[in-house]
């Protein structure tokens, strides 16, 4: 969870939001974004699935066995390109 929590801070960040900004989209004191992000608190998933969106990022389960084979089409790990791009103006939300 920490791993995707920092993802998400990461998001946050990259969008100019400030923990506050986040929060009060989220209905959540600043407070408790920070908890969430830092990991002293457990955030419910309903919570975190909302921060993603929040951060134009989406959250996917994916069977085990084909997470190897997603991050190499994603990231192109062992070529110098990555096979899959997101298109250009995409608002699937």
């Amino acid at each position: 969870m920490n791993r995707i929590l920092q993802e998400l801070k990461a998001a946050r960040h990259g969008k100019g939001l400030k923990q506050a900004e986040l929060g009060q989209k989220l209905g959540l004191p600043q407070s408790h974004i920070s908890k969430i992000e830092s990991g002293e608190t457990d955030p419910r998933l309903s919570t975190v699935e909302d921060m993603a969106r929040l951060t134009d990022q989406e959250l996917m389960l994916i069977p085990r066995q084909l997470v190897s084979a997603v991050r190499a089409l994603v990231s192109g790990e062992g070529e110098n390109e990555r096979r899959w791009k997101p298109d250009e103006g995409n608002n699937n939300q």
